[in-house]
């Protein structure tokens, strides 16, 4: 086996020279090492032989496959964005890829691991996505929803440095309780240790949509950015360059960053160690140093095929990173991890590439053993001011159970909840631009997204719960107790007697009442039985829609005749004088819903906006509560809680909207 390692690398090195392979930089040429003057490599040699011995096998095995990257063989663009931490290792191999001979345009974007999947996901726009954190769920189903699947690439390891001016002779180490109170809660420095000056703390930290801001605020303040964001004295910049600049401009400054950005500033800047052990490459590869983090890269199986520059570019890295990183700043990936990343690629070029979604399901917990997201505890008594929602019946019921004990709680505040139909919900949302909540028993649509925007809305979605629709009639019905699909369409359009739909029910009219047009729960009906066409309900006779639920109620149990169809809390609410069918031989209760067995369940959601909820932190606090408690109310309000996964990737949104 040492054999093939030794042809192998041979055949690497021929290749690399024969491209003029040089990263762009002089390399002096190698001589042997003479036994009075021992090299640093032959320093290294027993480390990195031992190393070699441990993961020969697998690394013959995955260089093999992964064949020789060739800069050469393709051309076009390769578009990049995010990480402002990887971007300086990602310029590494972009220029080294060019100056091995490939000819196109290399755009890579420093804006955040954050904005880089936006772009990545939503805009989709860009081909590799760099970033210092991995992906979460939410950017995962953003990804999906525009057909792209986030396939990871492990490519090195960064040590966040917490770095203050040369000219700082006080602060050379730091705990995490000091860390906290350095970047969060202290004014002056003589705060955090009397020995220090008593000169405001001056702090320089990158801006929210970094993927260090989120490592550092998980790390430090247990993923509650409030402290770092309120503190005084405080300035964000995605640039760590700013961040560096304003770093060494005053004694009394501090900041951290991405360490690369303080490797190169050493003339001007100090890293300080963090709980008594130094950020370097022994401490990191022994993991003792506190604050290190994997960095990735991010593409999909479809682009990689489609501009094969990509998948050369993305195989080059994978090939050389190891070569580069160390220069950089940065440290290497395990050989485990490296060897994991080369055998996505190729799986990925076989047309057999894993995304991270199929990944996370293969590999997440069942769901109730599922961790919860933990959000900050909500504190009605620490908000004030008014909250206006409006939106769905069907979420009304919920949102007005979740807001009684909002006040209950000490929230001293006005409350609005309107029911008027998801529709005119979003309208009031979108157009109106006079809500900050909306109800909504449906997604959101594609028109109603572009309204918002107009007006410099941005809508968040939030899944609180489960609905299941509930087709009901009077107590005194008699003959009704299931219906099929092909009924419903009966029930609900073609018949005017119950008899047209079967001959041994009375030869009465059918009394309908339904949801009107502008309800999600008329949407959902709509699509679920009539393939989405609403014509069959609008033209049928004795029809009467109405948005008011209760009015629908009071109309079915006034005759064994009429039918109508609502949500399920409302049937609940009425037992006594209403009755739900079974659908397709299906009741609906709980069990049903849980194992997706009733065909009449939907989601239920409330929408906001970041910057809503920037502006009015009582409506920030309110859907942190409603998100927090949903759970403990919803089986009362007659719903089904959303699955654990649902309502974990709506408080991840919660946090991303405000910076955590």
């Amino acid at each position: 086996m040492r054999f093939k390692v030794t042809v192998l690398l041979i055949f690497v090195a021929l290749f690399v020279a024969a491209c003029g392979g040089s990263s762009g930089q002089e390399v002096a040429p190698t001589a042997p090492a003479s036994a009075s003057e021992p090299t640093e490599a032959a320093a290294e040699a027993p480390t990195a032989e031992a190393e070699a011995t441990a993961n020969e096998e697998s690394m013959v095995e995955a260089a093999s496959m992964i064949g020789l990257p060739d800069p050469l063989a393709v051309s076009g663009n390769i578009v990049s964005a995010g990480s402002s931490t990887v971007f300086p290792l990602a310029e590494r191999i972009a220029e080294r890829y060019q100056n091995e001979g490939f000819s196109g345009d290399i755009t890579i974007d420093s804006i955040g691991s954050g904005a880089g999947f936006e772009r990545f996901c939503v805009a989709a726009e860009t081909d590799v996505s760099n970033a210092s954190r991995a992906i979460r769920a939410s950017e995962v189903a953003s990804c999906n929803e525009n057909g792209r699947y986030p396939i990871e690439f492990r490519v090195g390891t960064d040590a966040l440095a917490v770095v203050v001016s040369q000219e700082n002779d006080f602060l050379t180490d730091a705990t995490f309780e000091e860390l906290v109170q350095i970047f969060g809660t202290a004014s002056n420095w003589s705060d955090v240790n009397p020995d220090w000056p008593d000169e405001p703390i001056q702090r320089f930290i990158p801006g929210t949509d970094s993927g260090t801001f989120d490592y550092f605020t998980e790390a430090v303040f247990e993923e509650d950015p409030e402290p770092q964001l309120s503190a005084s004295n405080v300035q964000l910049s995605e640039d760590d360059n700013v961040l560096v600049q304003g770093v060494a401009g005053s004694p009394n400054a501090v900041g951290y960053f991405g360490y690369a950005y303080a490797a190169e500033n050493t003339d001007i800047l100090h890293p300080i160690m963090i709980e008594g052990v130094e950020p370097n490459n022994a401490t990191v590869d022994a993991n003792e140093y506190p604050l290190a983090r994997p960095l990735f890269i991010y593409s999909d199986g479809n682009i990689m095929m489609e501009k094969p520059q990509v998948a050369d570019y993305i195989n080059f890295f994978l090939t050389y990173v190891d070569e580069e990183i160390s220069d950089v700043g940065y440290f290497p990936a395990s050989d485990e991890a490296l060897n994991a990343a080369r055998d996505k690629w190729v799986a990925a070029m076989s047309g057999e590439g894993e995304s991270v979604a199929e990944s996370a399901e293969e590999e997440a917990p069942a769901e109730e053993e599922m961790a919860m997201v933990e959000l900050p505890v909500p504190d009605p008594l620490a908000v004030s001011g008014n909250i206006v929602s409006a939106g769905s019946s069907t979420v009304f019921p919920l949102a007005e159970r979740i807001a009684e004990r909002y006040q209950n709680e000490g929230f001293a505040g006005d409350i609005t909840i309107d029911s008027i139909g998801s529709g005119a919900g979003y309208e009031r949302f979108c157009v109106a631009a006079e809500t900050d909540v909306s109800n909504a028993s449906r997604a959101i649509r594609d028109t109603e997204i572009e309204s918002c925007r107009a007006n410099g809305r941005e809508p968040i979605e939030f899944r609180v719960g489960t609905d299941a629709l509930a087709v009901v009639v009077s107590q005194e019905n008699d003959f009704l107790t299931d219906a099929t699909f092909e009924e419903l369409v009966q029930i609900f359009g073609s018949a005017s007697n119950w008899s047209d739909v079967n001959p041994d029910w009375p030869d009465e009219p059918i009394q309908r009442f339904i949801p009107g047009t502008d309800s999600g729960t008329f949407d959902y009906f709509t699509e679920a039985v009539f393939e989405e066409d609403p014509e069959p309900q609008l033209s049928a006779t004795n029809v009467q829609l109405s948005e008011d639920d209760n009015v629908l109620v009071q109309g079915v149990a006034g005759s064994p005749y009429a039918v109508g169809y609502f949500g399920y809390a409302y049937a609940a609410e009425n037992t006594d004088i209403l009755h739900p069918i079974m659908i397709e031989g299906v009741e609906p209760n709980n069990a049903t819903v849980d194992a997706n067995e009733y065909p009449l369940a939907r989601p239920l959601f409330i929408y906001s906006d970041a910057g809503i909820m920037g502006e009015k932190p009582q409506v920030a606090d309110y859907i942190n509560f409603f998100l927090t408690y949903v759970n403990e109310e919803i089986l009362d309000v007659g719903y089904f809680p959303a699955s654990d996964e649902a309502l974990n990737q709506s408080r991840e949104k919660w946090l991303e909207a405000m910076g955590q």
